[in-house]
C-alpha cells in the first residue's frame, strides 16, 4: 500500500506545482493585460484633438463639470476659462492617475455611453461583439470617433462585465483606432522663477517723476490757495470802498 501512494502523492504534489505555476502565469498575464488596458485609455484621452475634448466639457452638466475638476484637482473656477480650459484639462490629463482619467473620460464620453447604453437595451450589462457592432454604427453617427473608441477604452481599462468585448473591438475593427497623440501646450511654471531683474536707472527715473508731479501739484494748489485769498482781499476792498462812498 504505501509503495504504491507515494508514487501517487508525488504525482498529486506534482499537479499541484504545476496548477500553481499556471496561476501565476494567469496573475501576469492578467496584470499585463490590464497595465496594457489602462495604457490604451491614456492614449485614448491623449488622442482628443481640441474640438472633441472641449465639446465634451463645454455639453457636460454642471455637476460633471464640479466632478473633473475635482479628479483633476482644479479649481472651480478654471472649470469656466472657455477657450484657455482644454489645454489646462489635457495636460492634467496627461500625468492624472488612471482612476481619475477613467472618471474624467466618462464625463466626457457621457452622452455617446448613454445612446449605447439606451440602444442595447437589456443588453446593455453585458452585451455580445455583434449586440455592439449593431449599435454602435448609430452612435459614430451622432458622437466623434475618437470620443467613442475613449469610451470603449474606458470600459476595457475598468472592471466592468464587458471589457473583454471591447478590449477585442479595439483590437480588431479598424473603426476604433486610436490616433496620434495631440501636442500638449507646456505652461512654463512661475512657482519657483527667479525675481524680475531691477532696472535701477528706470526706477529711479520714475521716482523723479513721481516726485516733480507730487510738487507741481502742491504748487498749483498752492496758487489756487493764493489766488483764492487775493479774490477775497479784493472782494473786500470793493465793499469797504462801496460802503464809503454810500456814506
Amino acid at each position: 500500500m504505501a509503495e504504491t501512494e507515494t508514487p501517487e502523492s508525488d504525482e498529486h504534489e506534482h499537479d499541484e506545482h504545476e496548477h500553481d505555476e499556471h496561476e501565476h502565469d494567469d496573475g501576469e498575464i492578467d496584470e499585463a493585460q490590464a497595465e496594457a488596458d489602462v495604457q490604451r485609455m491614456g492614449d485614448a484621452l491623449a488622442a482628443l484633438d481640441d474640438s472633441v475634448l472641449g465639446d465634451g466639457l463645454a455639453q457636460m452638466s454642471e455637476k460633471s463639470r464640479l466632478d473633473v475638476a475635482a479628479q483633476l484637482q482644479l479649481p472651480r473656477a478654471a472649470m469656466h476659462l472657455g477657450d484657455a480650459l482644454v489645454p489646462l484639462v489635457r495636460r492634467k490629463l496627461r500625468t492624472a492617475a488612471p482612476d481619475h482619467q477613467l472618471q474624467v473620460l466618462f464625463a466626457l464620453a457621457d452622452k455617446a455611453n448613454d445612446e449605447t447604453i439606451q440602444a442595447l437595451g437589456d443588453k446593455s450589462e453585458d452585451p455580445s461583439r455583434d449586440d455592439l457592432l449593431a449599435v454602435l454604427p448609430q452612435v459614430l453617427e451622432h458622437h466623434p470617433q475618437p470620443l467613442v473608441t475613449a469610451m470603449l477604452a474606458g470600459y476595457a481599462a475598468s472592471d466592468a462585465v464587458c471589457r473583454p468585448v471591447m478590449r477585442d473591438l479595439l483590437d480588431t475593427d479598424e473603426r476604433f483606432a486610436i490616433g496620434p497623440p495631440v501636442a500638449v501646450e507646456e505652461k512654463a511654471s512661475t512657482l519657483f522663477a527667479p525675481p524680475p531683474v531691477v532696472d535701477k536707472e528706470a526706477l529711479a527715473a520714475k521716482r523723479e517723476q513721481r516726485r516733480t508731479a507730487k510738487e507741481a501739484k502742491h504748487a498749483a494748489e498752492q496758487r489756487a490757495k493764493e489766488a483764492r485769498a487775493n479774490a477775497e482781499v479784493k472782494r473786500r476792498d470793493a465793499l469797504h470802498k462801496s460802503k464809503r462812498k454810500s456814506h
